[in-house]
This record gives structure tokens, C-alpha cells and sequence, in this order.
């Protein structure tokens, strides 16, 4: 189920607050969000929830254990958990993969080929799985943070909000307020309003985006130009941006909304001003995921220059492969990494020129890793040269198909191209100093205020009617 759907908005999350609201007990409002949350869950596949539902009982289990100071072998106990938790993502995610990389290497070399096995990954497995790691990790720092009572890590681990696309929520940041939150009017608006932005994101502006994105990149590459690359390329980068970033909004306010705090996923990314500031503002939960469960353990840059690469080297391919299993992933994230060894390697200055100058570079890096992430290796390198003008069928003989390139030419209109400004616009913080500059006077400030709940329903209907009008409504993180 979508949060950018009929169904959520209208039906479930109001059915859900009302339940919810209606009960001052707060284990049985944990009850009506674990229950919701399950069924959240199997609106799309209810045969997974049976999945889920064992490894929050197996993690439960291993959980109490490690909470057990007496106990003797919690690093085996810890190793095991991390380890079988893994197993479960590989067998899903990543055993088809593999057996295509085995059969390859055996057809190579004239050996008998081996079955490609195919399965369904249930959705959002990366997340919750990652955060069961978190759990077993935080446990055995701290035992006394072991959790008894089973349905609140059910809640943690399946909090419907977060449970598809993230946040990646860390057990530590979030215990304390399973069992004791505080639900207020004021909360409530807060998260609302955080909602009905991260839904307008969505709605108004990445599914307009994926809609030119995919008809251009997805008609073959003989069918379009170099400006149509562009507005590909370009389109793809607001998208995947406002995608997850607004799903991240939506999360965080639904959380609001029930009197949870989540932690910010998300800080304008492309105002970054090199590679390493991009991956402190793009996926933040992720980042800091691997940072603190897998850079540090395996020494960070504490044991030399070589070490520190060959570790970043790891973070990175881990993170790549992280987002999919396909070559494509691997190799943006390992360039990711590339980069980010470059730019340390650079002799720091603090030179507003150079400083610019670093600030494109970056953000045209990053436009160009998301083609590659997008597209995947075979076409990735035909569409940068085309953005630079340069025709890869000239190589190969392929024939430009110019009526299909006219026909897309359709799709950029004075909407898209609006919303493309649009989307430009805010995926820079500039409204902040504007928001300084006003906050100290108080007939601004109050006619700011009504501007912005203005704004916040008028948007609000402008997404009903969107999605009413069953409009193209794709979701990039369900894969991940």
C-alpha cells in the first residue's frame, strides 16, 4: 500500500487515528499500531508477513539472550543473529543474482550451467532487516536495552510509517519512546503538515518527473537527442529526490502524527558541497547505518591510509549493492567511493571560486551516477555521451529514429517545465535566510503563517484530485 494512494488517505490512516485516539491506554495503542502496521503489510503480499513475523520472534529470541550479562557467548550469540538476519536478505534478494554470476562463470569455462533461481523479494526486507541488526547490535552494547515485551520490537520493527522505504530507524534513537510518548495537538499538526508536504513532493511533483523520465529513457536509445537526454537525466535526478525524500517526509509526519520522533533523512543534497557532504545529506539513516555497523568495526581511518581506502572501498560496494542486486548498483556505489577517496586527496581551500566550482562538479557527478543507476552499465556510457552532444550510433550504424524523438518532444510542455523549475528551486534551502530575515517581525510572521496553511490545502486537494484522476503514481524504493 502507498501512503500516496486513495486507499491510505482516505481509508486506512483515518480509520487508524480514530482507533488509535479513541484509547488513552498506551500498550493498547501500541497494539492497534502493531496490528496496523501488519496489515499495512499485506495489503501487497500476505504471505511475507509471515516472514517478517518469524524473524521479529527469532530476533526477540536472540534479543533476550544477549541481554543476559551471565551469558557467556554473546559474541558468538551476536555473530549468529547478524549473520542468519543476512542470510534471510541474500536468499530473497540476492541468491538470484548470485546464481546468474555462477552460471556465467561456468558457461565461461564450458561447464554444465546451473539453475537460475528467481525470488519474490517482499517489500521494504532491506529496512526492517537493517534495523534488526541494529537492535542485536545495540543489545549487546548495552544488555539493558534488551527488550521483554515482544510486541514492542514487533512495533519497532514493523512501524508501518517507516516499514517500506525507511527511514532506517535505530533501535537506541527510538526505544524509549515505544513505551513512553507524549501525543499532542501541536504534534499532531507538526506531522500533519510534514505529511502533506512529503505527499505533494511525491504527487505534484517526482511522479511528473518519472512520467517524462521513463518515456524518454524507456523508448530505446536511438529515439531521442541530446535535449531529451537531458530532460531525462535531469527529470530522473528530481525525481528520485523528491521520491524518497518525500516519502521520508510522509514517514516522519505519520510518526508525528502518533507522537514518535524520527530522525531527518534527508538535507538538500544537491546543495552539497563535495561527494562526502552529498552522503551526510542524501539517505541519512543509511549513511550513518554503515558508518557506525560497518565503517568503524572494520577500524574507519584509524589504521592507516590504505586501510581507510580499502574500508571506504567496502562501505561503499556494500552500499551500492545495498540498493540492488545488479552490477550497476555496485559500480555507482563503488564511484561514490572513487570520488569520495579523490576529493580527500585534493588540497583543501576555502577560496569562494574554487568553492563554486567544487559545488557543480559535485551535483553534475551525481546527476551522472544517477543515469548509471537508473539505466544500468550497457547504456549508461551512450547517454553521457549524449549529453555531451556526441551520437554513440555514429560508432555502432544504429539509425536515429526522428519520429519518435518528436513525438516525445510532446511530453516537455509549459507544465513540465514549470514543475521542472519548480522542483530546481526547492531542491536548494534558500527559503531558510528568507524565513530568518522575516521571523523577527510579527505582522510578517503572522501573514507567513496564514500563507503557509494556505498553501498546505491547497496542495492538499491539488494531490486528491492527482491521484483521483488515477495519474502515473510509480514508487523508486519498493525495489530497495
Amino acid at each position: 500500500m502507498l501512503f500516496s494512494s486513495i486507499t491510505f488517505l482516505v481509508f486506512f490512516l483515518p480509520t487508524i487515528l480514530v482507533f488509535y485516539y479513541a484509547i488513552p491506554n498506551k500498550t493498547y495503542r501500541n497494539l492497534i499500531l502493531l496490528i496496523a502496521s501488519f496489515l499495512f503489510y499485506a495489503w501487497g503480499e500476505p504471505k511475507f508477513v509471515f516472514l517478517m513475523l518469524a524473524s521479529i520472534v527469532v530476533n526477540y529470541s536472540i534479543g533476550l539472550k544477549l541481554g543476559e550479562n551471565s551469558f557467556r557467548k554473546r559474541k558468538f550469540l551476536l555473530t549468529f543473529g547478524i549473520l542468519l538476519n543476512i542470510a534471510v536478505l541474500f536468499i530473497f534478494k540476492y541468491l538470484g543474482f548470485s546464481c546468474k554470476i555462477i552460471d556465467f562463470i561456468l558457461s565461461t569455462f564450458h561447464f554444465k550451467s546451473i539453475q537460475v533461481i528467481n525470488l519474490i523479494m517482499p517489500i521494504g526486507i532491506s529496512f526492517y532487516t537493517f534495523q534488526e541488526i541494529s537492535y542485536l547490535m545495540d543489545v549487546y552494547k548495552n544488555p539493558s536495552l534488551a527488550q521483554k515485551n515482544f510486541l514492542n520490537l514487533g512495533l519497532y520493527i514493523s512501524f508501518f510509517p517507516q516499514l517500506i522505504a525507511g527511514p532506517i530507524v535505530r533501535y537506541h534513537d527510538i526505544n524509549e519512546q515505544i513505551e513512553s510518548r507524549k501525543e499532542s495537538i501541536q504534534s499532531f499538526a507538526i506531522g500533519l503538515e510534514r505529511f502533506i508536504v512529503g505527499l505533494s513532493k511525491k504527487v505534484l511533483l517526482a511522479n511528473s518527473y518519472a512520467l517524462v523520465c521513463d518515456k524518454i529513457f524507456d523508448s530505446g536509445f536511438t529515439a531521442y537527442g541530446t535535449g531529451l537526454a537531458w530532460a531525462a537525466t535531469i527529470s530522473y535526478a528530481l525525481q528520485i529526490y523528491f521520491d524518497f525524500s518525500g516519502y521520508s517526509d510522509m514517514a516522519i509526519g505519520l510518526a508525528k502524527m502518533f507522537g514518535f520522533d524520527l530522525l531527518e533523512n534527508f538535507n538538500y543534497p544537491y546543495a552539497a558541497s563535495s561527494i562526502t557532504d552529498f552522503w551526510r545529506r542524501w539517505h541519512i539513516s543509511l549513511t550513518n547505518f554503515f558508518r557506525d555497523y560497518v565503517y568503524i568495526p572494520l577500524g574507519g581511518n584509524r589504521k592507516g591510509k590504505y586501510r581507510t581506502i580499502l574500508n571506504r572501498f567496502i562501505v561503499f560496494f556494500t552500499t551500492g549493492l545495498w540498493h540492488g542486486a545488479a552490477f550497476n548498483f555496485i559500480f555507482w556505489g563503488l564511484a561514490h567511493g572513487a570520488l569520495m577517496i579523490f576529493e580527500r586527496a585534493l588540497p583543501k581551500t576555502k577560496k569562494v571560486f574554487f568553492s563554486l566550482i567544487q559545488r557543480i562538479l559535485t551535483l553534475f557527478a551525481v546527476i551522472f551516477l544517477w543515469v548509471l543507476f537508473r539505466n544500468g552499465t550497457a547504456d549508461t556510457i551512450k547517454i553521457i555521451l549524449k549529453l555531451f552532444g556526441i551520437n554513440y550510433s555514429t560508432f555502432t550504424g544504429e539509425i536515429r529514429n526522428i519520429q519518435q524523438d518528436e513525438i516525445l518532444t510532446f511530453y516537455i510542455d509549459c507544465k513540465f517545465l514549470i514543475l521542472l523549475a519548480i522542483g530546481i528551486l526547492l531542491s536548494f534551502p534558500w527559503w531558510r535566510k528568507i524565513r530568518l530575515f522575516y521571523s523577527n517581525n510579527k505582522y510578517i510572521s503572522i501573514f507567513l503563517t496564514g500563507l503557509k496553511y494556505l498553501i498546505l490545502i491547497t496542495l492538499l486537494i491539488l494531490c486528491y484530485a492527482s491521484l483521483a484522476a488515477n495519474s502515473y503514481n510509480p514508487f523508486i524504493y519498493f525495489r530497495f
